[in-house]
């Protein structure tokens, strides 16, 4: 039989069929944390703070005769670190090839 890796492991506390009805009541019987409306965690709301009177300061430079853009993650790097050009002319970083 074939092993599918990428699948989640079921821990034994999961071991019960939960592919059923029956089986998906006495799992949620079973799981502790759970209040009864469903929610696991306590909401978080963000403070109520107004950024867009922020500027950013950021010096943008344009790419530099030294730099490529990688055609996989679309970062812009130094010639050191092209891993191969493909066909069409496009360069690969080291990370993406």
């Amino acid at each position: 039989m074939a092993t599918d890796y990428d699948a989640p492991r079921r821990r034994v506390e999961d071991e019960l069929d939960t592919d059923s009805l029956e089986g998906l009541k006495a799992a949620e019987s079973q799981s502790p944390g759970i209040d009864d409306d469903g929610e696991i965690v306590e909401p978080f709301d963000l403070p109520a703070v107004d950024l867009s009177g922020e500027e950013l300061n950021v010096t943008v430079v344009p790419k530099q005769a030294d730099e490529f853009t990688c055609a996989e993650c679309f970062l812009v790097q130094r010639r050191n670190r092209v891993a191969f050009t493909q066909d069409d002319g496009s360069e690969v970083c080291l990370d993406c090839a």
